[in-house]
């Protein structure tokens, strides 16, 4: 794979390790929609592993819709497709009835009209135009008699343990792919489909992305492994400098180069004077500012508006002398300590040493073994990621210990006006600096990694030590760590429509081990509490142009279609008689009513006046009954942008996924994320 030219663009953007983490996954897309189409043509691209496309046929057959990895098909690009059937549920030829319509399939530039192309299914015709955006990326595809009856839990567990391999027939000489991570998406798919999927990922801790295009509405919803989604680099563009000016004393590195510099008062060469670098501008002035205030910080708006005026004073031609222009510009770093984050702070107090040997040993290891199914998923529940980031951050938490609270150092510092010996020496400082804390860090991981092999007590220990690599950039950004926890959406869903008969139909194989909140989340009513808190504020902050067109009250309408769905197993506005279409709008605003009740907003004013209005919340739900589940491509594009960006993020661990749902208005072109 020719990767330092034909991926540097993204390179810049997630590194080798990104791209790395990208080459390396699975992509199981359920439904071929045009959304589902364009999430993955959008992660094909950038060079995602593979991709397998899981889609149905409804028609007069087998009633078979196991799925094994033996019968999944491999696009073949010297394969000839007339030679070639996929399997037996693929032989129905013309006679097939798609899912979705000759009209619906027009919306998709992937999956035009069957009839006018060799492959017999969506799938297979999608995977083929799929592949040959790149060649670097191996496509799969399966199409089984209906969505609703796969065990998803059983395809996704053998896709964990098997490779990829092509189909016996092929003419292809390469090798079978063998995924190291999978992240599941599901597009346009009813509750009958997302709510087991949903469910299979939760117990296989697998992320997992669910995608609708509704008419001009649309929505993404991702749900992060248990027990959360590790961010390795936030990628912050605002972030602040790690340049410790502001600590009593300098570390000792930086204390020498600043003590190889004459004060700036003595120096009478102009051209000498105009070249320290403003790191040492900030230290000596600091220096000068504590001298007469009783070895103090400037702490008020006037003392620090003081301070600036003080670095001022101290230039001899302010106006050309770059490095005190840039002093004053970065005077705040005299004052802002070098802290942990509110957040990573609440965080670090629950990443206590007990959790990490509880997780850390594999004490279960036996009773795994012998097949009892929750001790075998809490044990897969144990990734590496989250493993290692409990590991580290409770390194973190014994270095912060011994250093009073100094998290370790980033050990860069940026461009400045500065004569070259000295901004060598700088960076030289910071980059000793940096390795020395990294060191310590790692030290502290070591010994705790001892520390579980003593109590294991023989147990098989599940810890490693990190690399190198993320050690290093768990140090750059240990001031500010993140994760990302979403409830899974099967337990959202139910809790928006407890009355619900596809949730009825489902106790028994999707809600069995989640009878209780706490068996299947433990904190899921803290998430339920907060998620709740957060949606009144939301309601406070509604579109400026027109309330009605809040992203909030169309997420509400498209969750009532999902309840009508539920209920009748068609989409509102399927028959086009003036009267059904009345009747489909009335039901429809009743069930807003409902799921506004469950989601706990019926007392928001906003929400009353506007879906609970009789005349403004039937005109929101005739215009979803207007759609009639329309697919236009254009907001299937977007869509399908915002879920590829969301996968990058979830593969890669780099930036921060949207907390839970992102909710696009095409109406207005307007957008909102929200936590239901």
């Amino acid at each position: 794979m020719a990767t330092n030219d034909k991926y540097d663009r993204q390179l810049r953007l997630w590194g080798p390790a990104g791209q790395k983490s990208l080459s390396s996954t699975l992509v199981v897309l359920i439904g071929s929609s045009a959304c589902g189409t364009e999430s993955l043509k959008n992660l094909v691209l950038p060079g995602v592993g593979a991709f397998l496309i899981l889609d149905d046929v409804l028609y007069g057959g087998d009633d078979d819709s196991s799925v094994a990895v033996d019968e999944i098909i491999m696009y073949d690009a010297g394969r000839d497709n007339d030679n070639g059937q996929d399997n037996e549920n693929n032989k129905a030829g013309s006679s097939c009835c798609f899912r979705f319509d000759k009209s619906a399939d027009t919306a998709n530039f992937f999956a035009g009209s069957s009839s006018s192309d060799d492959a017999s299914t969506k799938a297979a015709l999608a995977c083929r135009l799929l592949c040959e955006l790149n060649p670097d990326v191996s496509g799969f595809h399966r199409t089984v008699p209906s969505l609703e009856r796969v065990e998803y839990a059983s395809l996704l567990k053998e896709l964990l343990s098997r490779p990829l391999d092509k189909n016996a027939s092929s003419s292809s000489s390469s090798s079978s792919f063998v995924p190291l991570n999978i992240l599941v998406i599901t597009a346009d798919q009813p509750s009958a489909v997302f709510l087991p999927v949903s469910k299979a990922c939760h117990s296989l801790n697998l992320p997992f992305i669910n995608v609708r295009s509704y008419g001009l509405l649309g929505y993404v919803r991702i749900q992060t492994p248990w027990p959360y989604h590790v961010v390795r680099d936030a990628k912050k563009t605002n972030k602040p400098l790690d340049l410790r000016v502001a600590d009593g004393a300098p570390f000792d590195e930086l204390k020498r180069v600043y003590d190889s510099i004459d004060a700036l008062d003595t120096i009478s060469d102009s051209k000498v004077h105009g070249h320290v670098p403003y790191i040492i501008v900030l230290m000596q002035a600091l220096q000068k500012w504590r001298d007469a205030h009783d070895d103090e910080s400037p702490k008020t708006y006037d003392e620090k508006e003081e301070f600036r005026r003080l670095i001022r004073s101290m230039a001899r031609d302010y106006d050309n002398e770059l490095n005190f222009q840039e002093a004053y510009d970065h005077a705040h770093l005299a004052w802002v300590e070098c802290k942990l984050s509110d957040d990573s702070s609440l965080l670090l107090e629950k990443c206590n040493e007990e959790v990490l040997y509880g997780m850390a040993i594999d004490a279960d290891m036996d009773i795994t073994s012998s097949g009892n199914e929750d001790a075998g998923r809490q044990n897969t529940r144990n990734n590496g990621t989250v493993l290692q980031f409990q590991l580290m951050a409770c390194a973190l938490r014994r270095f912060l210990n011994e250093s009073n609270n100094v998290p370790p150092l980033e050990g860069t510092i940026p461009d400045m006006a500065c004569d070259t010996k000295t901004f060598v020496a700088l960076q030289e400082a910071y980059r000793t600096k940096a390795e020395s804390d990294r060191e310590k860090l790692t030290r502290h991981i070591v010994n705790l990694l001892e520390e579980c092999k003593t109590k294991s007590n023989g147990c098989k220990v599940l810890a490693t030590m990190p690399a190198e690599e993320d050690i290093i950039t768990f140090c750059k950004n240990s001031r500010d760590i993140h994760v990302l926890e979403t409830r899974p959406l099967f337990m959202e869903y139910r809790a928006q429509d407890p009355a619900s008969p596809i949730v009825a139909s489902l106790q028994a194989t999707v809600f069995d081990a989640s009878s209780t909140n706490n068996s299947a989340l433990p904190n899921f009513e803290t998430l339920q509490a907060d998620s709740r808190e957060d949606l009144m504020c939301s309601t406070m902050d509604p579109y400026d142009t027109d309330p009605m067109q809040t992203p909030l009250l169309w997420f509400i309408a498209l969750r009532a279609c999902d309840a009508f769905f539920d209920r009748h197993g068609h989409y509102p506005g399927k028959h086009d008689q003036n009267l059904a279409l009345e009747a489909d709008t009335n039901e429809i605003f009743k069930l807003m009513g409902e799921v506004v009740g469950h989601m706990g907003l019926t007392d928001c004013d906003f929400i009353k006046d506007s879906l609970l209005n009789d005349e403004k919340g039937k005109d929101v739900a005739r215009e979803v009954v207007r759609y009639d589940e329309a697919e236009i491509h254009t907001i299937a594009a977007v869509m399908g942008g915002v879920a590829s960006q969301e996968a990058v993020k979830l593969i890669t661990g780099q930036y921060i996924p949207v907390n839970d749902t992102y909710v696009y208005n095409g109406i207005a072109s307007t957008a909102g994320v929200h936590r239901f």
